[in-house]
Order: C-alpha cells, then structure tokens, then sequence
C-alpha cells in the first residue's frame, strides 16, 4: 500500500485535494469521510419527477433526499478492477489507520454539507433556468424547422453552450427532439410536436404535462435539503470505520432510511453490529476463489473466505438482506459460471439478488490495465442487452423471480427469500 497519503495518522492535504477535485466533500476533523451527490440527485433537481430517480427508487428511495457517504473513504480490503474510486490504483490502507470521528459529528456534518451543496452549487435558480431554456430551445426548433445545431440554438436563443447541452439532455430523454449526427450535435425537433403545435403556449403545456413544472422543481428542490436516506457506499469499505453501529444509530435518531454495502471481507465488524441498517447489502464479486482474485486484488489472507463467512451470516441478521453482482463481462459474469452463482444464493438466502453493470466512469475506465490485457475496453463492458440475456438465463435456471429492471443503471433484481408480489419499498422508522 502507498502510504504517502498518511503522515503520523493524519490524512494529508494531497488526499483531500485529489477527492475535492472530483466533487467529493471531504467530511470531519480527522478527514477519513466523505460525501457525494449523485448523477440521479442532479437529474431528480431537474425535474422532481419519479422517473427521474436511481435504481434504489424500487426500494422507495428518493435520488434527492439522499445522502451518499463513506466513513471509511480511504480505506479498503480490495483493489477491484470495476472500481471507480480515483485513488484505488494506489491505496492508501486494507485498515482504519486514523483516529475515527465521532459517529453523532460526523452524521451532522454530513447533513450540513450535503445543504450547502443543494444551496449553493445546485440552486434552485439553476433549474428553473433550465425549465425557461427548455422552452425557448423546443420554440426555436419549432420555429425554424429543419436541423439544429447546438452552436446555432445557442447563438439565437442567447444562452450559453452548457446551458444549452443541458437542457437539451432532457428534451432529448424525453423524445422531444431526435439526434441526426451526434459527431456535430445537430438535432431535429419530433415531427408529432412540428406537426401538432403552433405556439410557445403550446410548448409550454407539452413541457409542463411531460416533463416539469416550476411548482415541481421548487418542491423537489425543499425537499433535497432534508435527506432521509442514508446510502453508506460510496467509496471504501465501511464496515473499516469502527464506530459503524453507532454511526447507523445516529441516522436512525434523525427518522433516515440506511443501506450499508460492504464487500464482506469483514465478518467480525458485520456480527458486532447493534444497530443495523434498513438493509445490508453484501457484493458477491466472483462465483469461485479464483476469479474473485482477478477481479478484486484482495490486499488482505483469505479475502474469498471471509466473503463466504459473511454470505453465511444472512439468515441470521435481523434486517433486509441484498447480494449483489457487480458484473464485468469476461470477467465475473456469462453463460458459463450462471450456475456457480445461484448455488451460493440459493445456499445464503438473502432477501434480494442483484447483477448490476460496472460504471465505466472515473479509474474503472483503467480497466484494461489493471487487467492487463489487450482487450478493448467493450470487451468488458456489459450492455444492457447483455445483461438482460444473462438476468433472464439466471431467472430460469433459479427459479427466482426477476421483479425489477432499471435499464440506465443496468440494474436487474431477483426475489429470493422475498414474495414475488410483496412491494419491496422500505418504510422510514
């Protein structure tokens, strides 16, 4: 491990800068925490509809009442080739090396940040801006039929090129308007809106009944800066922060939902835990020891069998269980080792499985190397398609119901030891 991060048990100013530079907020005295607002956080802001929220939204989770942590930010048991972190080629600790913040700071220092972020460098302004942008940009198009570019809608509409890029995201998820050379980003507008309206007016109903309104927007906005969800993910391992119950505990006391997901190297700290979260998952990165060792890079003995350990202990914790397949194809997922996989879920019982694509964003796109192959990059990458025809493989060979698919996150998840028809959502405490 590199330890030049640390000096005397101290986090150093170089660890903080590489993270802020990535819109991490590095949280606490001894600067071993960290929070993020998600993509899905962002994109909920935008429009403050359902539709517009992360895969976790099938468990009742609203992407912009969520606080997505670590307590253990530099710390890890695993070196994993799918991950995203933006020092996990070096590392700096398979162990918590710092002194620990105390659990009830910590929490309210998350929560302070995570306000400041949706005040000031997500405000409200920003998106109702976008909504009056995406007015003008769709009248544009409406008005001066034909192709578009981004430059040419930019310099009419008078509007920046980002603002513009923006809120064209949205008109084109919405099929508003339809791309003809993404190369030159040239657009067009959808021959049902050019054909069927004829005024701003109209526009504006169209945007307001299938996309947003301002009211919606100013809702959404109130609503991020009272989280009351805590996802204990983002980056390390947090089982490694050693006041874990406690910290759970803390968001309990505040009315917050919680998921901690741990890559279970760290059974001990599992069984000790008092206050568990509303639910745990468990990553299951491998279906034998010897792809777990290439796809994970353990930096600590018997990696592969501290995860078993873990995997066992499902049946007798006291909360909703997930195992969950992070999938890099030709790696850890296909056709070949489905099998391999369901014997262990059907051996460990959890309440949920889950096979979820690696994000090609940040040091996962270094795949390749830490591989070291000469593979192309999609060699590894697992489309959607793909992962459907594997989900639905797993489905018929397990018998356990597939009851969601979230197909931007690629996400895919199973039954177990859950009714088929029985709503998943979690209920705040």
């Amino acid at each position: 491990m590199n330890n030049r991060f640390i000096v005397d048990k101290k986090i150093t100013n170089e660890f903080v800068e590489t993270y802020t530079k990535t819109t991490y907020r590095i949280i606490g005295k001894e600067r071993h925490s960290a929070i993020k607002p998600c993509h899905w956080l962002e994109q909920k802001l935008m429009t403050g509809r359902n539709n517009r929220n992360c895969y976790k939204g099938v468990f009742g989770i609203q992407s912009h009442r969520c606080l997505q942590n670590s307590p253990s930010l530099p710390f890890c048991t695993h070196q994993c080739v799918f991950c995203w972190r933006d020092i996990e080629k070096e590392g700096i600790g398979n162990e918590f090396l710092v002194e620990p913040d105390e659990p009830a700071y910590l929490v309210e220092e998350m929560i302070r940040h995570q306000q400041d972020i949706i005040k000031n460098h997500l405000p409200l302004r920003r998106y109702l801006d976008n909504y009056e942008i995406m007015n003008d940009v769709l009248y544009f198009m409406l008005t001066n039929k034909g192709n578009n570019s981004i430059n040419s809608i930019s310099n009419n509409v008078h509007v920046s090129k980002n603002k513009i890029e923006r809120a064209m995201t949205l008109l084109k998820n919405q099929k508003f308007i339809i791309p003809i050379d993404s190369s030159l980003n040239i657009f067009r507008i959808d021959e049902d809106i050019s054909c069927c309206i004829d005024s701003r007016e109209e526009i504006e109903d169209l945007i307001n009944r299938e996309l947003t309104t301002p009211d919606e927007i100013m809702q959404a906005h109130g609503e991020a800066l009272h989280p009351n969800h805590a996802a204990i993910s983002l980056d390390g391992e947090p089982m490694l922060y050693p006041n874990m119950s406690d910290f759970v505990n803390e968001f309990k006391k505040r009315n917050m939902t919680t998921f901690i997901v741990t890559n279970g190297t760290l059974p001990e700290a599992i069984n000790k835990l008092v206050s568990l979260p509303n639910q745990l998952y468990l990553t299951l990165p491998a279906p034998n020891e010897k792809i777990y060792k290439k796809t994970c890079h353990p930096t600590i003995k018997n990696g592969w069998k501290k995860i078993m350990e873990s995997l066992e202990m499902i049946s007798s914790l006291d909360c909703r269980t997930l195992v969950r397949l992070t999938a890099v194809k030709n790696l850890n997922v296909s056709e070949k080792i489905i099998k391999e996989y369901i014997k262990i879920i059907e051996q460990v019982n959890p309440n949920f499985f889950e096979i979820k694509g690696f994000t090609l964003q940040a040091k996962a796109l270094s795949i390749k190397e830490r591989l070291k192959s000469d593979k192309p990059l999609q060699y590894f990458f697992p489309e959607y398609e793909y992962l459907k025809k594997i989900a639905l493989i797993f489905e018929e060979l397990s018998n356990f119901p597939l009851i969601y698919i979230n197909e931007p996150s690629r996400d895919f998840l199973f039954a177990v030891n859950w009714e088929k028809e029985k709503d998943p959502k979690i209920v705040a405490p």
